[in-house]
């Protein structure tokens, strides 16, 4: 059960987020069997691609948001989120993409695109058909889950206890948006102290890495940050808007 303060932490979180390029989403318009965020990943084809939604509208009728979504995810059990991000998709004679990144030379078309990118946080989202386990924060980009979040409220061995949820309750088996590569390409554990990450959960395997950047001393950990959380700095920096473009980009 969420304590108050992990509430007000979240709500913070959120806040900051939004402030970095990010909109709230909700966990109900999520789909737990393709572990996607439909409508936003709808939004980006048809406005990104309308020759090729225009297209596959005639080949499939009423039901080609479903399609398309089906398709999505089918290529992302196939080849991973990341290749899926990065190359086009190809269904019925129609190509688009599903998200644009910054162009290295100045291209009106391709600005337009890459600004056309919407990212999204939606928090304490169930993403099971198997159990009512929530996460507490999921991001997006296009409607395609890339990272996972269990936030902990600062407190001795805080940020321990969310890597312990992870490896307990947070199993890969028979879920996509847990499976290794196939959409979320990382999980973070974090307090308002420290962040420790992990590319692949493997229940009790499951390996963490810091992302701290170390104290003023030179120990482990952050340093204080008199403006708020010591871990400020992945909100608004590591996971802004044109900063988790280009991380996801190279």
């Amino acid at each position: 059960m969420e304590s108050h303060k992990e509430e007000v932490f979240e709500t913070e979180v959120i806040e900051l987020l939004k402030a970095n390029g990010y909109q709230e989403g909700t966990s109900k318009n999520y789909n737990k069997t393709l572990a996607l965020y439909p409508e936003d990943l709808i939004t980006y084809i048809k406005t990104t691609s309308p020759k090729a939604y225009e297209k596959l509208s005639k080949t499939y009728g009423a039901t080609v948001d479903e399609a398309i979504c089906k398709r999505v995810a089918k290529q992302m059990d196939t080849h991973g989120s990341l290749h899926c991000l990065r190359k086009e998709v190809k269904d019925r004679g129609a190509k688009f993409k599903l998200c644009q990144f910054k162009p290295e030379l100045f291209n009106a078309d391709t600005q337009k695109k890459y600004e056309a990118n919407i990212l999204c946080v939606v928090r304490q989202l169930y993403y099971s058909e198997q159990n009512r386990n929530s996460i507490d924060l999921v991001l997006f980009l296009n409607g395609i889950p890339f990272a996972t979040i269990e936030l902990k409220t600062d407190f001795t061995q805080a940020v321990e206890i969310a890597k312990s949820q992870y490896k307990t309750d947070r199993l890969p088996k028979g879920e996509p948006l847990l499976a290794f590569k196939k959409r979320a390409l990382v999980h973070l554990a974090v307090s308002g102290s420290e962040v420790w990450m992990t590319t692949k959960l493997a229940g009790a395997k499951t390996f963490f890495l810091p992302l701290n950047r170390g104290t003023v001393e030179g120990g482990a950990g952050n340093p204080h940050n008199p403006n708020g959380y010591a871990t400020a700095y992945l909100w608004e920096e590591i996971l802004n808007r044109d900063s988790i473009l280009n991380i996801l980009q190279h």
